[in-house]
């Protein structure tokens, strides 16, 4: 009785193995079949919420609600340009945040074939061969080698003072500057602004602030009025009275 006992116990165990392993199987595919459908993005400023969304889930099990908690738990992330790091908090089995923590680039260079990018402290933080609308590009200097979290790569710190000036006031107003150039000594500047259709001639860094707080508050008559040319504020000083700026319309002599 005790040999049978013990054939019928061994079965029974295998049953119940295989019924266990059925179960967890059953729950596995049953769980691979859950995908996340509604996306709230949050804190995109460099991408559209679509792109953002396209970013993070860009292949078909990024979207399976296991293999989200599972990357979230374990830190696995995509490398995602100007993107310093992001979250995915599932809401539900079929919702989610995305949380996104941006780069801020205020300013950048072209080296070689790609746009290098610095932040308000001049640090560079990205390299990309995407052209950011609303970032300028500074033109008219030379560099050498550059380095990713590295600062710009001038050894003049007056020039890399007046670059870290302007690049944010500039990004203090959000005038979408397209372009910064330097001349040859390095002491005057132009901003090209509205793919060029308005240059501003800003002269030397004295009075830069309020020079560039003065083309904030030019600007939106000069959109409105759709005028394209010339404005110079190299001059401009709001501490002097009568203080003047002029605007030249491109073809006037």
């Amino acid at each position: 009785m005790s040999r049978d006992t013990d054939i019928i116990y061994i079965k029974q165990r295998k049953v119940r193995h295989w019924a266990a392993l059925l179960i967890v199987l059953l729950i596995f595919a049953i769980g691979m079949q859950i995908r996340i459908k509604n996306v709230t993005v949050l804190g995109n400023e460099t991408y559209t919420a679509e792109q953002a969304e396209d970013l993070i889930f860009s292949d078909y099990w990024d979207r399976n609600t296991f293999v989200c908690l599972f990357n979230s738990m374990t830190g696995k992330k995509k490398e995602i340009p100007f993107v310093d790091d992001y979250k995915i908090v599932l809401k539900g089995p079929f919702d989610c945040e995305l949380r996104f923590y941006e780069k801020k680039p205020v300013g950048c260079i072209k080296y070689m074939s790609n746009y290098m990018y610095f932040d308000k402290d001049g640090i560079m933080i990205e390299s990309s061969d995407i052209r950011l609308k609303g970032v300028p590009v500074i033109e008219g200097l030379e560099f050498g080698y550059i380095i990713l979290g590295k600062q710009l790569p001038i050894s003049n710190s007056r020039l890399l003072n007046s670059i870290m000036n302007i690049t944010q006031q500039m990004n203090l107003y959000e005038l979408n500057c397209d372009a910064i150039k330097y001349n040859d000594n390095n002491n005057t500047v132009t901003a090209e602004l509205d793919n060029g259709d308005i240059e501003v001639y800003l002269g030397t860094d004295d009075g830069l602030a309020a020079k560039i707080s003065a083309l904030n508050d030019m600007l939106p008559e000069i959109r409105n009025r759709e005028l394209k040319g010339t404005l110079d504020l190299s001059t401009y000083d709001d501490n002097e009275k009568g203080s003047v700026s002029s605007f030249k319309l491109r073809g006037d002599s």
